[in-house]
């Protein structure tokens, strides 16, 4: 009985358990552990010194317990402060470190948390150094000072924190410079396993590979933008704990994979993007299999892809993109069963697609775009994972297969930029699809439907073949991106797009659309930002009073039918930036509304219309502004001194150029910033003095003021404009010499100073100063005196008019120089000026392109020529006082296309190698002087589609065999010493039949047959020895040798037939 357990025992025990429950009740409602008064006390003056915008509201000192402040935590037992965590706000706390950490004020105290285990002040606006004090917390654990502002040597004192394990000091992007001079200190980190200096400028004495040596616990490393170089690895005993290494964007080259060898396989993730890595991939990669994510991207690797890439089998993420890595794809990728994010682009891959993809089940991304990857597509059916696919600007061709149906998952599909063909394929299974860019291929035919894709925001289908009508959208509901823009569709339904409520962007552009546009096409859209329909047939018919119903950002219509009014749908629009109703047929006034609209507009193009009356406001923020060819009359508009781009030519503006808003008559009105880029107010009624303040437009590059009545003398400011690309001042009253400031213009290109009276000598600085010139244009002028033999010095020269004008003297020998004319292609030359506005709201980028027309006497007309010009390489020195021969340097111009010597007084034989310029089509030699025959090497010249050779000395027969017999006798005329074909005048020769009996006949016929063999064998031997060996060897040789050859053979023909009348006569 004694282990029996008495009832009372019991009873006891159950009130004492009783007494310890409600004991422990009471406790937690009324004995809460409260923080520690001090360490309260040191948050408050924390607090103080921040600039916390109310977001630390929580910190007060009605709340006693600070462990109930937000970010704030303590321990449950002796309520110590052990975590500080200020990464939560919303917005950054401020405060500046500078002088504070020694001077005893306020954040020394909280140097009083030294229970502190958490500290994370992450993404605030913290600046100055990083207090000393912080290293007295030893307790810490967790130290994340990221993404402050931070700056200066980060303080050493930071090594007394030997329980730290994540330390995190990442000043990436702040723009404030944290500076590690010694990591003595990280080395008593002993328990550290995450480590963070991203931004900070490592020096480049310290080697940082000791740090994985050195710090066996660590196992992630972020070193990211911290100027890093090439390591020496000398070590052996590396940590085999580290698993993540992060070295992107420093100056690491290649040594590094020496050092990864010493890894083992412990690496999972390795980072090396944006450094200067080069050579080829090491196929030792092939032993890291315990590799998940290995980034190698923006480097200068090359030569193939490593076999050995097949053996990392736990590779998920892999990024080779933006190398200069060549041939196929190794088929070994096949074996990468668990990659499910492939990066290629932007290497010079070629070859097919291997085969061996078909095994990644598990890729979900795919980016090979930028290579020369040929072929067609390979059948994705196994990769069901697939949600985003990327093969832009490579060399595929071939179908587009049809089982992308299948693939469900399919969110991105980028094939744009390759030479795929056919038809395309039903895509409405893919369900999943979000965007679709299949432009700048070779797709032809008509779209199938795209309805039931709710989920497709983005269509881009530009530069195909497509045809027929518009698909039907109807289900696309989340559709706000469509470029269709050229292609060749002939038709827009209003059924097609009409139900696309949440459309933003449609461009239909440079197609064949031949429709009427009705309310119902764009009553629905009403999100539409950006319509581009320009270059279609289309004919906008809406009621007087209808409206568009939407606010639109950028409307283009050029080439569209609005007109003949004025399109009044369009007034309600407040927030229109960009308009181009250019080539509409609009024959009306601009209306009184049209200026409400214009505040915030940026482009404005109404050129090629028939609109008239005044144009008296330009909006402020005009950036561009084409009134061209217009009937607009009256002053210039006033031009906003900012204003990009300004063409107003082909009106009937009048007045002076003071009217112009950029000028007033003391020159321009300030100096703008950027000011105008480009200036065309030609083809007006203007008159007047040019003003002389061109210096304030710095930013000129393109100046034309032709085809007005401006006077005077060529201001000298025009020298300040040091980017003036082309100036073009063609057909005014302008007089004097061309001023010397001009020699400052150094970027010139293209210079028209024709139809002007300018005078004095052709300045030497043209050929000194200018070395871009490849238009120079004199034409018309009173020029005089002789060229200058540094016009020579112009090797970009494609383009030189001299004509008409009372130069003198000879043609400098060294034009030769010019090696532009040499050259095959239109280098320099391709347009006048072009710009691109990207800033522009539009759905494509706006660009904007100019030729100026180049008035030029081509084939004996007088041509203007637009975009053409770029192929023109000419010469004119036409109707001058110029002498002596023509210089041997001009044929050396081989591809000189037009020659125009004619009016001068040149003398002399035309020289043989005339016959060198093989692409002449246009040559006048006309009203000069020039003797001796036609050079035979003229038959040569098989482009040539004009020649004139008229009113000269010219003597002899006129090459026969060849199309010099094709032109017209006015070709020849005043040659009287010429003969044969196409002339009347037939050569002596040629007259000798075989009846005529004026001959003396004295010989017998065996003198004939003596002289007849003779002639024979000296012509065949003369022949064969100078045409295959001589002529081989000399190309001067070969010219003077055919004329005497050419010479000798007419002397045996006039002999022989002597002989003949003489023996028919005996007879």
């Amino acid at each position: 009985m004694m282990n029996a357990i008495h009832p009372l025992h019991v009873i006891v025990a159950l009130i004492l358990l009783l007494c310890m429950k409600t004991s422990s009740l009471v406790s937690k409602d009324s004995n809460i552990i409260k923080c520690i008064e001090r360490e309260r006390e040191a948050l408050l003056l924390f607090k103080q010194g921040v600039n916390d915008g109310e977001l630390l509201n929580s910190w007060n000192k009605e709340e006693e317990n600070c462990c109930k402040w937000e970010g704030v935590g303590c321990d449950n037992h002796t309520g110590h402060v052990t975590q500080l965590d200020l990464s939560f706000l919303h917005s950054p706390l401020i405060i500046n470190f500078t002088g504070i950490s020694t001077n005893g004020s306020f954040p020394y105290q909280i140097g009083n948390l030294s229970n502190l285990h958490y500290l994370s002040l992450r993404s605030n606006d913290f600046s100055g150094p990083i207090p000393k004090f912080i290293g007295s917390l030893n307790s810490l654990r967790y130290l994340d000072l990221s993404h402050n502002s931070f700056e200066g040597p980060i303080p050493h004192e930071l090594g007394n924190l030997s329980q730290l394990q994540y330390l995190n000091l990442n000043s990436e992007f702040s723009g404030i410079t944290l500076v590690v001079r010694k990591f003595d200190w990280l080395f008593n980190l002993s328990s550290l396993t995450h480590l963070d200096l991203s931004g900070t400028i490592v020096a480049p004495s310290i080697i940082w590979v000791s740090l994985i040596q050195r710090i066996p616990s660590i196992s992630l490393m972020r070193l990211e933008q911290c100027k890093l170089l090439a390591p020496s690895c000398t070590l052996d005993n590396f940590s085999s704990s580290i698993s993540n290494l992060h070295l992107q964007g420093n100056n690491i080259n290649s040594s590094i994979f020496n050092c990864l060898s010493h890894l083992g396989g412990s690496l999972e993730v390795l980072d090396l993007s944006y450094n200067d890595l080069k050579g080829r991939i090491p196929q030792s990669f092939g032993h890291m299999t315990s590799l998940t994510h290995l980034n190698l991207q923006h480097n200068f690797l090359n030569g193939p892809i490593p076999n050995s890439f097949g053996r990392m089998t736990a590779l998920t993420y892999l990024d080779l993109s933006s190398n200069q890595l060549s041939q196929a794809i190794p088929n070994s990728f096949g074996c990468m069963t668990a990659l499910t994010f492939l990066y290629l682009s932007s290497n010079q891959l070629h070859g097919e697609f291997p085969n061996s993809l078909q095994n990644l089940s598990n890729l979900k991304v795919v980016d090979f775009s930028f290579n020369n990857l040929t072929g067609s597509l390979p059948d994705f059916t196994l990769l069901s994972s697939l949600t985003e696919l990327v093969v832009k600007f490579n060399q595929l061709d071939g179908y587009l297969p049809t089982v992308f149906e299948k693939h469900s998952a399919l969110q991105i599909l980028d094939l744009s930029n390759n030479h795929l063909k056919g038809s395309v394929p039903d895509f409405t299974g893919l369900s999943s699809l979000e965007s679709l860019d299949l432009h700048h291929n070779e797709f032809f035919g008509n779209l199938p439907n795209f309805t039931g894709l709710s989920s497709l925001s983005d269509l881009h289908l530009s530069n195909n073949e497509f045809s027929g009508s518009l698909p039907d959208f109807t289900g696309c509901s989340s559709l706000k991106v469509l470029h269709l823009d050229k292609n060749k569709f002939t038709e827009w339904g209003a059924q097609s797009t009409g139900s696309l409520s949440s459309l933003t962007e449609l461009d239909l552009s440079m197609n064949s659309i031949e429709s009427t546009i009705t309310e119902t096409h764009l009553s629905n859209l009403s999100s539409l930002k950006h319509l581009s329909a320009s270059y279609n047939s289309l004919t906008f018919e809406f009621s007087s009073e209808w409206l568009l119903p939407f606010q639109i950002d950028s409307l283009y219509l050029s080439s569209c039918k609005l007109g003949p009014k004025f399109p009044n749908w369009i007034r309600n629009q407040h927030r229109i930036s960009s308009l181009d109703i250019s080539h509409n047929q609009i024959s009306d006034t601009i209306p009184i509304w049209f200026w409400n609209i214009t505040t915030e507009m940026g482009l404005l193009n109404l050129s090629s219309n028939e609109i008239r009356g005044k144009f008296s406001y330009v909006p402020h923020e005009i950036a561009l502004i084409d009134l061209s060819s217009n009937y607009f009359d009256g002053p210039l508009p006033p031009i906003p001194a900012d204003c990009g781009e300004i063409n107003l030519s082909k009106n009937k503006f009048s007045g002076t150029l003071f009217s112009l808003g950029i000028v007033e008559d003391r020159g321009f009105t300030r100096s703008a910033s950027f000011g105008p880029v480009f200036l065309d107010i030609s083809h007006n009624q203007l008159f007047g003095a040019l003003p002389d303040c061109w210096m304030l437009l710095p930013s000129l590059v393109f100046l034309n003021l032709g085809y007005n009545n401006f006077s005077g003398r060529i201001p000298t400011s025009i020298g300040n404009l040091g980017s003036l690309g082309a100036l073009i001042l063609r057909k005014n009253k302008l007089y004097g010499k061309l001023p010397a400031s001009l020699r400052n213009c150094r970027s010139l290109g293209f210079a028209d100073f024709s139809f002007n009276k300018l005078s004095g000598e052709v300045p030497s600085w043209i050929g000194e100063d200018l070395p871009h010139l490849y238009a120079l244009i004199l034409k018309a002028n009173r020029f005089y005196g002789s060229l200058p033999i540094e016009i020579c010095h112009l090797s970009n020269l494609h383009f030189l008019d001299l004509s008409m004008n009372r130069i003198s003297g000879t043609v400098p020998t060294c034009f030769g120089n010019f090696t532009a004319m040499i050259r095959k292609g239109k280098e320099g030359v391709e347009h006048i000026y072009e710009s691109r506005h990207p800033v522009l709201q539009s759905p494509s980028e706006y660009s904007y392109t100019y030729f100026d027309d180049v008035l030029a006497r081509w084939k004996g007309q007088e041509y203007e020529y637009g975009s053409n010009f770029a192929y023109l390489k000419m010469i004119d020195l036409s109707t001058n006082n110029l002498t002596g021969e023509i210089p041997i340097g001009i044929t050396r111009l081989v591809e000189l296309k037009g020659l125009n010597l004619s009016g001068n007084r040149f003398y002399g034989e035309v020289p043989v190698e005339i016959g060198e310029l093989k692409v002449l089509e246009s040559l006048d030699l006309s009203t000069n002087k020039f003797s001796g025959e036609i050079p035979s090497s003229m038959s040569g010249l098989y482009f040539l589609a004009f020649l004139n050779l008229s009113n000269n000395n010219f003597s002899g027969k006129i090459p026969s065999g060849t199309q010099l017999q094709g032109f017209n006798t006015s070709t020849y005329e005043g040659n009287t010493e010429l003969c044969g074909k196409p002339l009347t005048n037939i050569c002596p020769v040629d007259n000798i039949g075989p009846s005529s009996g004026e001959y003396e006949v004295d010989e017998d016929s065996s003198e004939y047959k003596r002289w007849l063999c003779i002639g024979g064998v000296l012509g065949f031997s003369t022949s064969f020895w100078g045409i295959i060996g001589t002529l081989v060897l000399n190309q001067r040789w070969r010219h003077a040798y055919y004329l005497s050859l050419y010479k000798l053979k007419e002397r045996f023909y006039v002999a022989i037939a002597v002989h003949i009348g003489k023996l028919q006569r005996k007879v």
